[in-house]
């Protein structure tokens, strides 16, 4: 994922939080993983380049991280599916509309979703859209979440070209919070192994993570140097937006406008009657009399604001 980056200061941890865009991607301690397994998972593209994840929700449509499309550069922006290689096979289709989540915050993160809309629907059989949860669906410590994306396997390595997954425990909110504090939100949940060893990284941002075959986030953030002992990576929770994701796929795709019609033909022209007589001469108007004085008057302005 595009991971925020933060700095681990002492015994303590500082966080600034610019927003590492570095167009690489990993799964830390995963394993390759096919994509018949996770059919759902998609590469977001930028001129045919991998540079985060997402998940197909409808045929449709599909959801990824909000700081993964907020550069303002959506000509080029695509889709691959149906494939466990980030550069071939599948079915490519082009993303014609982005939906940012109207309280994504880019400088917290907080809401961090994207809907967009493909140009058309997925066809190819090796793809089909994940199961959505219901509003507010409970996840519980412990439960293991599936989360897939393409990258590096450690550090500063190689991407490699295939899908990765890596299977993780889900941290309680109070044990998130009291590692994050203030910067956890309640639209944002932890998972991770404490003892560190098993995470998502640069590049898996927007991916799925998949609970009891629901899908129970997205990837969001977490440290630079990922997989760090003690800090668990950070997924915004789908279930508190499933009814604004639901809103927003359901909308009909605006038609094209509409041809103008013909013009009417003109009716038949009305046969000629008889001139009717001429009425009286009118009487001639009376001389107008003098002006009277006026004031000024009021001021004429449009009433535009």
């Amino acid at each position: 994922m595009l991971k925020v980056v933060i700095l681990l200061v002492a015994l303590g941890v500082s966080y600034g939080l610019p927003r590492n865009k570095i167009p690489d991607g990993r799964i830390v301690g995963g394993h390759e993983a096919d994509i018949e397994d996770y059919p759902w998972t998609l590469a977001l593209l930028l001129h045919y380049q991998h540079y985060c994840g997402a998940v197909l929700i409808d045929p449709s449509w599909g959801l990824t991280a909000a700081h993964c499309v907020d550069h303002g550069i959506f000509q080029g922006l695509a889709v691959r599916a149906g494939s466990s290689s980030k550069s071939f096979g599948g079915e490519i289709v082009d993303i014609s509309d982005v939906i940012f989540h109207p309280e994504y915050n880019p400088v917290s993160v907080d809401y961090d979703f994207a809907v967009f809309r493909l140009a058309s629907p997925i066809t190819v059989l090796e793809a089909r859209p994940v199961t959505l949860p219901e509003p507010f669906h409970p996840i519980y410590e412990g439960q293991i979440a599936h989360v897939t994306g393409w990258g590096t396997l450690e550090y500063d390595g190689i991407a490699p070209d295939i899908l990765h997954a890596v299977e993780i425990p889900l941290i309680s909110h109070e044990d998130c919070k009291r590692i994050w504090a203030d910067r956890l939100t309640d639209v944002m949940f932890c998972a991770g192994p404490l003892e560190g060893g098993k995470d998502a990284c640069q590049g898996d941002s927007g991916g799925p993570v998949v609970v009891d075959n629901l899908l129970a986030g997205i990837v969001s953030w977490g440290v630079t140097d990922c997989a760090l002992p003690g800090f668990p990576g950070v997924y915004s929770r789908v279930s508190y937006v499933i009814e604004w994701i639901v809103e927003v796929i359901s909308e009909p795709e605006p038609g094209p406008e509409p041809e103008p019609g013909p013009e009417p033909e003109p009716g038949p022209e009305s046969e000629p009657g008889l001139e009717p007589e001429p009425g009286p001469e009118p009487e001639p108007e009376p001389e107008p009399g003098p002006k009277p004085e006026t004031g000024p008057g009021p001021e004429v302005v449009s009433r535009n604001l």
